[in-house]
């Protein structure tokens, strides 16, 4: 039983219910001590009273401050006490790295990005500001020394070094010929979130998973947005503990690849050949160019990653949201790290080799279509997939072309529109001052005076706006070197209004691009977990009137593809829902060029181009499943002696330390005949090129020699081979009790 106090206690609380509260909490975040107490004084019959919300909060933080110091036992007895072993160990297909297997391009693959749900409300006591209105006094936080989240969160101090590369000038030039996308990323940007620092200390998390779900690295971001330096701060531990060939995906992955080579991490980055990765998800609104470098379509050795688990991370760590917001910087933390132990222990590590036999399926899939590549080439000519590289290498340059728009057609299209508005502004001018010459003739004037000056007003505006247009004009004439003004139907003039009509073209096909890209995230919000019935029905009248935005653009877009000459394509409203549409948008964005002659324009062959690039990243997959699979085979083996030699080693010395690493292998090990059941499914896949042989790993240790007696190996091997029995053994152990 735990006391509620250190002497004299009146209440205490046994530790079978603080461990039910502990593991009911972890499955269910939402549920807070509260409720907990008020039903456990329900059971009893008893009247709830708050005061014991607060003696129970007390009875778990000592209940939790023990399981904490029997963890940092059991972990300095096997070697495991050091602050980045975790971080180096967390994940067995990932880092159990064996002797003489295949080097990939990426030693590992993980994702990052930032959420703003787990933000935690400051205490501060009432007060007002200068001219006496009441706002937010000083800070009254508790003061507790404790850091809280184990080695799951990077401290202030680490992310904080990097404050300086993230400053407004460093983002300020940033520019689209850096990264095509940064002025349609915003995710670093202060001012969205800039309302909420009054309130909040702690405004998020920034989180890191390896490409299997497990998590790496928290970081917290405090009383700020999604900055570089939380980013930053990650990948440069990241490197430190994982060493060379990463590959981290990030929603705004294109922008932060220049980010790191304007930081302090730019020679380490490059020397321990770091690459930044786009998702999936969110690659499909970047610009095509963008595409072509990170997408993991396109990259070489991204296999099928995504890169989007962390969307999957927050989807569930969102329902700790309500129960950690008024909690202290300890017990958010706290409850943070172990929310995310919990579901790397019980929920990734048990679907691991799910998502190891999903994957290989797949890419089985993808890569039994081979064959109709094959047919679909014939039927098109197309000698040799080579072809498809070229036709990729061949869009990039022509992009990259239109990145810059020559300068002297932009000064010439401002001339033109002055003039435009020019000629408009001489007869307005002429219309105002004949109307006020009439209203100052005494003769034919019947004006009143409140009019006349009316006219007087609008007269003298007319002249200054002519006035200024013509200045304008000749300051552009000037800069153009024109000795003769443009009229209409000079060749300039019609050249130069084919060219404003190019451009008006341009920003319709970007105007309509935008709405198809912001429907596709509202419909995506649509069908997440746990948004409710009103929240879906509001989204879903919000995107009937942004339908009608999407129609209007196209229309306008049509309009304005019609008045090229030649004329533009035109789109129809199924074409234009296509996600996979969203790419040929800057295709369609310049026409100085006609490129619908171009072999990698041609709809079929960039259809087939992408089959052919979703064969090379499933073969790629394939041949990473395979290490992997033998390293989590390798893994279950070495994990399962080492831990039981450990617990033998200390059972005559030290029972309760054995004790506990026990229960600590049996937690583990519970999954173990599932895996390997698993597993066996998978070596019997149509196609499977891999194997189930373990090999040597950093725990794999050389086995006695003689037939005396079956080694560890066997033993373990044996017990695999009773499943049902394993289970059995499994079920009834109790849980963990100190």
């Amino acid at each position: 039983m735990f006391p509620c106090s250190p002497s004299q206690p009146s209440v205490v609380i046994t530790t079978r219910t603080l461990e039910y509260y502990r593991i009911l909490y972890l499955r269910c975040p939402r549920l807070s001590i509260q409720p907990f107490v008020k039903t456990l004084c329900d059971i009893h019959g008893f009247p709830y009273q708050p005061y014991l919300s607060q003696q129970m909060s007390i009875c778990f933080d000592l209940y939790l401050d023990v399981l904490s110091h029997v963890k940092s036992r059991v972990s300095k007895a096997l070697g495991r006490g050091d602050r980045d072993w975790r971080l180096s160990n967390t994940c067995p297909a990932c880092e159990y790295c064996l002797e003489g297997e295949e080097q990939l391009k990426f030693s590992m693959m993980f994702c990052m990005d930032g959420n703003d749900s787990l933000k935690r409300m400051e205490r501060r006591s009432d007060g007002t500001d200068e001219e006496g209105n009441p706002s937010s006094g000083p800070s009254k936080e508790r003061i507790d020394r404790r850091v809280g989240g184990g080695t799951f969160f990077l401290s202030n101090e680490e992310v904080n070094c990097f404050a300086t590369t993230i400053e407004k000038g460093l983002l300020e030039t940033l520019t689209e010929e850096d990264t095509p996308c940064m002025p349609r990323w915003k995710n670093m940007d202060d001012k969205a979130t800039a309302s909420m620092w009054g309130i909040f200390e702690e405004t998020g998390i920034f989180l890191s998973l390896c490409r299997h779900g497990f998590v790496l690295l928290f970081a917290d971001m405090v009383r700020s947005g999604e900055q570089a330096k939380y980013a930053l701060a990650i990948i440069d531990r990241l490197m430190d503990v994982l060493g060379e060939r990463l590959g981290g995906g990030y929603d705004i992955g294109c922008g932060f690849k220049t980010t790191i080579s304007r930081s302090p991490l730019a020679s380490k980055a490059e020397r321990l050949q770091y690459t930044s990765l786009v998702g999936t998800f969110h690659g499909h609104a970047h610009c095509r160019l963008c595409q072509i470098d990170h997408l993991g379509s396109y990259v070489e050795g991204n296999g099928l990653e995504d890169s989007e688990g962390c969307e999957r991370f927050f989807s569930k760590s969102n329902a700790l949201a309500s129960s950690i917001r008024h909690a202290s910087k300890f017990h958010r933390r706290q409850a943070i790290a172990a929310f995310a132990e919990h579901n790397d222990d019980f929920e990734t590590y048990s679907n691991l080799i799910k998502f190891l036999r999903n994957n290989y399926v797949q890419a089985l899939e993808i890569c039994g279509d081979y064959h109709y590549l094959l047919e679909e080439m014939r039927q098109m000519g197309i000698a040799s997939t080579e072809r498809f590289k070229e036709w990729l290498a061949e869009e990039k340059t022509y992009l990259q072309g239109l990145q810059k728009q020559p300068e002297k057609e932009t000064v010439q299209i401002e001339y033109y529109q002055t003039l435009v508005e020019l000629d408009k502004a001489e007869k307005v001018h002429k219309e105002f001052v004949s109307h006020w010459l009439v209203a100052e003739n005494p003769s034919t004037g019947n004006y009143s005076a409140s009019i006349t000056q009316k006219l007087e007003t609008q007269r003298r505006h007319a002249a200054e706006n002519y006035k200024d247009l013509k200045e304008h004009c000749q300051a552009l004439e000037r800069k153009l070197e024109i000795q003769t003004r443009w009229s209409p139907g000079s060749k300039e003039w019609e050249d130069t209004k084919r060219a404003a009509e190019r451009q008006r073209y341009q920003k319709c096909v970007d105007r309509l691009k935008g709405l198809v890209v912001a429907r596709l995230f509202e419909l995506t919000r649509m069908n997440k977990s746990q948004t409710g019935y009103k929240m879906r029905k509001h989204i879903g009248k919000a995107l009937q009137s942004r339908s009608q935005a999407v129609r209007t653009a196209l229309n306008n877009y049509n309009k304005a593809a019609a008045a090229l000459d030649p004329p533009g394509l035109q789109l129809d409203w199924e074409s234009v829902m296509e996600c996979t549409f969203l790419a040929d948008f800057d295709v369609l964005r310049d026409v100085r060029q006609d490129v619908r002659d171009k072999e990698w324009a041609d709809p079929r062959k960039r259809a087939a181009m992408d089959r052919y690039f979703k064969i090379c990243r499933a073969r790629e997959e394939l041949k990473r499943l395979n290490i992997e699979i033998r390293r989590v085979a390798t893994y279950l083996r070495d994990e399962d002696i080492y831990l039981r030699r450990k617990e033998e080693e200390l059972a005559s010395t030290d029972p309760d330390l054995a004790r506990q690493i026990q229960v600590y292998r049996l937690r583990r090990g519970r999954f173990n005949a599932m895996h390997w059941k698993q597993l066996h499914e998978i070596a019997k896949l149509d196609g499977f090129t891999g194997t189930l042989e373990p090999g040597i790993g950093k725990l794999t240790v050389a086995q006695p020699d003689g037939d005396d007696e079956d080694s560890d190996e066997e033993q373990v091997n044996d017990d695999y081979e009773d499943v049902e029995q394993i289970m059995k053994v499994t079920n009834d152990i109790s849980p963990a009790v100190v």
